[in-house]
């Protein structure tokens, strides 16, 4: 079952093109990470998913109900957690606590008070003495408390330290991922999704161009390391098929990214174009190999029209 749609969604600031005939799903359980350069339309698409925003074609739908048309007991089955999200700052953390638990039916006090814990969170400071870690902390305590169907985050990491983020990742997986909740995340700091999600999205240009369970993407996805004979490197790089990517060449060493059906079907595409050339590795690309190499076709190819952020 999908607890995410977007079916063929697009939308335009002007002349710019924001997003173009978008398909996502996001499978129940799961924490899809959503990936792509600033500017592909990341952020707008969490947006028209949170209603804030109404998409010039197509249809959003979170757990079977149209964005567009959403009640409040709806919405209150959703968290949302945004970088540099608006909360109330002559409230203390205590007051914002009680002013929201009466909005929300399922609202678990136990919950708030083993996150407030977890996160080191005074309750009786006012929310613009907290520091930036501190608020987004406060932010995914009023997130979770509520014990959310569908957790959607965007950019929740930006800018903190490693210590913070630590608790932010240790409190999202122990609160939410264990109720099994559906978590859709947006974020640049590509090594703490790899740690934590199950299944990948890239949108570039408004369009998504990848989206598969992790472990599909890790087979899909190789690396090659191969050292030649002596100084002829490049020459056999300028050779390689285009759709071979992030080709890198330094002395006798090659490497680049190879997208294929699996990993037997990518040493067979490397053997026989390169034979016996040199001594060949293969090993998963990481996810930020496979980030940069999708992001170099992405130049590669880049657009006349404008893109949004």
């Amino acid at each position: 079952m999908n607890v995410i749609e977007a079916n063929n969604v697009s939308y335009q600031y002007g002349r710019v093109v924001a997003l173009r005939h978008v398909d996502l799903a996001v499978p129940e359980g799961a924490l899809y990470a959503l990936l792509g350069p600033n500017g592909s339309g990341k952020t707008t698409l969490l947006q028209i998913l949170m209603g804030s925003r109404r998409a010039a074609n197509g249809r959003a739908a979170i757990l079977g109900a149209n964005v567009a048309h959403m009640s409040a007991r709806d919405r209150a089955r959703i968290g949302y957690v945004a970088e540099g999200q608006a909360l109330p700052e002559w409230m203390r953390l205590s007051q914002l606590e009680e002013y929201l638990a009466p909005l929300y039916e399922t609202w678990d006090r136990s919950l708030a008070l083993e996150l407030r814990d977890r996160f080191a969170l005074d309750p009786a400071r006012k929310i613009r003495t907290l520091s930036r870690g501190e608020r987004m902390k406060a932010a995914l305590l009023c997130a979770l408390a509520p014990r959310p169907e569908v957790l959607i985050m965007d950019e929740p990491f930006t800018g903190m330290d490693a210590l913070v983020k630590d608790d932010l990742v240790r409190g999202l997986l122990a609160s939410s991922g264990a109720e099994g909740c559906t978590i859709l995340l947006c974020s640049h700091d590509i090594g703490e999704l790899e740690l934590l999600a199950d299944w990948i999205g890239f949108l570039d240009r408004g369009t998504i161009r990848l989206s598969a369970p992790m472990d599909r993407v890790r087979e899909e996805f190789t690396r090659v390391e191969v050292a030649l004979p002596a100084d002829s490197a490049a020459t056999i790089a300028d050779g390689l098929p285009a759709e071979w990517m992030m080709v890198e060449s330094a002395g006798r060493r090659l490497s680049f990214v190879l997208r294929a059906e699996s990993r037997t079907a990518a040493e067979t595409m490397v053997r026989a174009r390169l034979g016996a050339a040199g001594q060949i590795e293969f090993r998963d690309a990481t996810l930020r190999e496979i980030f940069v190499a999708l992001g170099s076709e992405r130049e590669a190819q880049r657009p006349t029209e404008g893109v949004a952020a």
